[in-house]
């Protein structure tokens, strides 16, 4: 018993005293403590990543939200203006847009987007980073009303409606008005293919910048415009308001009957007031609404006569030289056409009847315009060599030419008169006469005779062909560019004339008289190159029988009061007969060079 408690008694004081535990195992321990602890604190652990990985995604789903559902802002400077007003739509984004643009479709319906202007703010605000993004869009609206701009659309994000009110324009024409237009179209009676002046003044009372004026457009039947020059400004008085006035002016030509409409005309322009913002107005005139008359067929004395719808037309001509004709030379004849109120292109070739004892060979004309006070005033200019064949005296025939007068309303001729030339025999051609006479021989005179006969037949021959070479010189001279182009263009328009021809043989067939007119001006397109006439009448003109009738027929149905049904047979077998005989398509004004003796 008591060696028993002894021994328990030294097992006690033995775990009393501290051992020397080496390093190592120490650090073992430590790392096996360790291991417990960290099995022991897994679950705790794990919930805290999973709590803070919660936390982030809500966070995140939150500044997803607040992106979401950050406002696209729809705002205007003014929510009631004029329907020639302009006003400016912004469109307000915060935060990205990841370079996506508003669908701006829906403004198309009722207003005109003028100008697209985008800006981009980036800034640091309460130590976080901000981002604002603004289309603005100037718009004008297309009439008066009240009117809703739609909500529009940038990503998933759309903006707000806005209201609007848009007033009828104020520039009626009154003196009130800071800008405003007035229209003026004359004469009061207006026939197809005569001539129109419209006449446009823009009164302009305030400051302006930058600003377009559009020309005007033309509606009903089908029209040619010419702008009459540069415009012209001047100062007024309206109202006892000071206005700065400019004018434009147009020429224009119905090219048949019906009903023309002229304008209307839109200025636009940046209008500076005395006080505020500058912003862009635009005013747009009234329209013009004219009757256009059809044809008047000529008189059965003009039967025949193409239309030719003028203020005036005149015929005069000029003479080189002393006004004396001489066999075998040439002489230059130059017969001007001039017409006010007309295109040069309307403007109808000199057909000269064939004389006896002369030739006429026509030269290229020359067409050219300027304007007057009272619109176009064109001209055709067209020179002839003038080559007699025989001595004494020669007749030449008188020109007319049958014309509408548009402000008189009745048909008129304009007349160049007939006239009788002398001509001389050719101081060049005669035969030089010997310086003496020989004595007389009686044996031989017979031989002499002869001898003398034969030299003067020889000599008359040379002189002839003397003269016809002077001739042929002058006609390669002052034809050559013209038959050049002729015949290169001709090689290079077959196609196209073939072309054409099987288009206008088509109308003819269907009796489409519309149809055949253009056909026919694309034919002269093609046919006179360098100088197309522009109208059926001066087509007519350049064409043979019964090709030239048949064209005269045409416009007559078309432009004539008469109404009907045209039939096509007539002109395509004209034309079936011109294509036969292509060489001679055109009158004695372009014919070939003709034989000087027959």
């Amino acid at each position: 018993m008591a060696a028993a408690r002894a021994a328990r008694s030294r097992r006690a004081a033995a775990a009393q005293v501290p051992l020397s535990v080496p390093a190592s195992r120490r650090g073992s321990e430590r790392q096996s403590r360790a291991r417990r602890s960290g099995r022991g604190a897994t679950p705790m652990v794990t919930a805290r990543r999973l709590v803070a990985a919660v936390l982030a995604s809500l966070a995140l789903a939150a500044a997803v939200g607040v992106h979401a559902q950050e406002p696209l802002e729809a705002l205007v400077d003014r929510s009631t203006i004029r329907v020639n007003e302009s006003f400016t739509l912004v469109l307000r984004a915060e935060g990205s847009v990841r370079g996506e643009a508003p669908d701006t479709a829906a403004l198309q319906e009722n207003f005109d987007v003028l100008n697209v202007t985008t800006s981009r703010r980036i800034g640091i605000v309460n130590a976080r980073a901000t981002e604002v993004n603004e289309w603005q869009y100037q718009l004008m609206p297309k009439s008066p009303g009240d009117f809703t701009i739609p909500s529009l659309r940038v990503g998933d994000r759309q903006s707000n409606t806005v209201r609007m009110r848009v007033l009828p324009s104020d520039a009626t024409g009154d003196a009130a008005a800071d800008i405003f237009m007035e229209l003026t179209a004359e004469p009061d009676v207006v026939y197809a293919q005569s001539q129109v002046l419209f006449t446009l003044k823009l009164y302009v009372g305030v400051s302006t910048g930058r600003s377009t004026l559009t020309t005007p457009e033309t509606g009903g039947v089908e029209a040619i415009v010419e702008k009459l020059g540069e415009d012209s400004t001047y100062q007024a008085t309206r109202g006892g308001r000071n206005f700065i006035v400019r004018e434009r002016r147009y020429a224009v030509f119905p090219q048949g009957p019906g009903t023309l409409t002229i304008g209307p005309v839109t200025f636009e322009a940046m209008v500076i007031p005395d006080r505020g913002f500058s912003r862009v107005q635009r005013f747009r005139s009234d329209v013009v609404e004219l009757a256009v008359a059809p044809a008047v067929a000529p008189p059965p004395e003009l039967a025949g006569a193409a239309w030719l719808p003028a203020k005036s037309v005149t015929l005069r001509e000029q003479w080189s030289g002393d006004g004396e004709l001489a066999v075998g030379i040439p002489r230059t004849r130059t017969i001007v056409v001039e017409g006010l109120g007309l295109l040069e292109t309307q403007l109808p070739d000199v057909l000269l009847e064939a004389q006896p004892g002369v030739r006429q060979y026509a030269d290229r004309p020359e067409l050219t315009r300027e304007v007057t006070a009272e619109g176009l005033l064109s001209r055709r200019s067209t020179s002839f060599a003038v080559i007699a064949q025989t001595p004494g005296e020669v007749a030449l025939a008188g020109v007319r030419l049958p014309w509408w007068n548009v402000e008189e309303e009745r048909w008129e001729v304009a007349e160049l008169p007939p006239r009788t030339l002398a001509v001389r025999p050719s101081s060049e051609s005669a035969v030089p006469a010997p310086a003496a006479e020989a004595p007389a021989m009686s044996a031989p005179a017979p031989a002499e005779s002869r001898e003398s006969t034969f030299w003067q037949w020889l000599s008359g021959a040379l002189a002839a062909a003397w003269l016809a070479t002077l001739a042929l010189w002058w006609r390669s001279r002052i034809g050559a560019a013209r038959r050049a182009p002729a015949t290169a263009s001709n090689a290079d328009t077959k196609p196209t004339m073939r072309r054409i021809m099987r288009d206008l043989a088509s109308a003819c067939a269907v009796n489409d008289p519309h149809a055949a007119r253009d056909h026919l001006l694309r034919f002269a397109e093609a046919r006179f190159e360098q100088d197309p006439p522009r109208s059926l009448g001066a087509l007519a003109a350049r064409l043979p029988e019964p090709a030239a009738r048949e064209v005269l027929a045409l416009e007559a149905h078309i432009y004539g009061a008469v109404a009907g049904v045209w039939r096509g047979d007539d002109l395509k077998a004209a034309l079936d007969e011109l294509e036969r005989g292509a060489q001679d398509t055109e009158r004695v004004a372009e014919d070939p060079l003709l034989p000087l003796y027959r």
